[in-house]
């Protein structure tokens, strides 16, 4: 993998980076100053490792499940791989987004991946394209449902108008894709500011593009499953809760947890941080769960997904000796 596909950075892009890391740096300041430490080593010192090894193995069962979606759509531009290599390019994806300061660094090394199995880079593109705009309608469809009975109860209108808003915008990106007349008009559009070498690549990603929209049941079929990655994953932040001692009725990680996928989807903070924990605090406070617990209820989900995601990171490791060899024999 070269620099630029490990998610290299420009002066640009790092200053942008840097910019995040303050934030979460100064979310994360701001909350401990909030949450003495001794109060937060109290949350976590009768943490039963049980109900996070069952937190673990149902965030992998998830993956497995998200593999198994971007499985389906390499198939569709004719890259196929076998599944356990694609679960294998996967993690090292999940791991890349975990570890690297571009938000999009795994999304570059699963197209760098798979591109090597299949006709071109495009066609890897535009799998790993439709898998995140699925993944982002699901979760914003599930955010939608799951917390309208909130707005009531707990005064969160303004939130919810947000996510709305975040709907809207996942809806229309997914339209976009699939109206034959938007590729064009991007290419248009590159053209008069000068990018037209550009467009040979789109006239290869709108073919690919074409493929999925004469397989609109087999979408469908894959936003259902992307939502019940997500259910899954709700599922993830129950068990955690248990691990910490906290009962907490499941209907209440189905109002907050989807909301606070969305939050955490905004590209303010590296990779989240200081906002997830920050966002945690304020609605699972709604229900009575002190500071340290909710703080640590968010940050011990964190770890466990950083846990799985070191998976791919081994993966990476492994692969090193063999890619070098074949790099010297090219």
């Amino acid at each position: 993998m070269s620099a630029r596909e490990g998610g290299a950075l420009g002066p640009k892009h790092a200053l942008l980076v840097g910019a995040k890391a303050l934030v979460s740096l100064g979310l994360l300041l701001f909350l401990f100053r909030r949450i003495p430490l001794d109060q937060f080593a109290t949350a976590v010192r009768g943490v039963r490792y049980e109900w996070l090894t069952a937190a673990w193995g149902l965030l992998f069962a998830s993956n497995l499940l998200g593999a198994w979606q971007w499985s389906r759509l390499l198939h569709v531009v004719e890259t196929r791989i076998p599944f356990w290599k694609v679960c294998a390019y996967y993690h090292v994806g999940l791991f890349f987004n975990n570890f690297l300061p571009a938000g999009i660094g795994g999304d570059i090394a699963r197209v760098a991946d798979a591109s090597r199995h299949g006709p071109t880079k495009t066609a890897a593109f535009s799998a790993v394209l439709m898998d995140r705009i699925l993944g982002t309608v699901a979760i914003a469809s599930l955010a939608l449902v799951t917390t309208l009975p909130a707005i009531d109860r707990f005064h969160l209108t303004l939130v919810y108008l947000a996510v709305v808003a975040f709907f809207a915008i996942s809806v229309t990106l997914l339209w976009a894709v699939f109206h034959p007349a938007s590729l064009p008009a991007c290419e248009r559009a590159l053209k008069r500011v000068g990018l037209g070498r550009l467009g040979p690549h789109l006239d290869d990603l709108a073919m690919r593009i074409a493929g999925f929209r004469e397989r609109r049941g087999l979408v469908a079929g894959l936003l259902a499953v992307a939502a019940l990655t997500q259910v899954s994953r709700i599922g993830v932040h129950a068990l955690v809760a248990r691990a910490l001692g906290l009962h907490i009725p499941l209907i209440y990680f189905f109002l907050f947890v989807p909301l606070l996928a969305v939050i955490v989807s905004l590209p303010i903070s590296f990779n989240g941080i200081g906002v997830r924990e920050g966002a945690g605090i304020v609605l699972f406070g709604l229900v009575g769960v002190d500071r340290a617990h909710a703080f640590s209820l968010q940050f011990l989900t964190y770890l466990v997904m950083v846990a799985v995601s070191l998976i791919g990171g081994l993966v990476f490791l492994v692969r090193i000796p063999t890619r070098r060899a074949r790099a010297r024999q090219s």
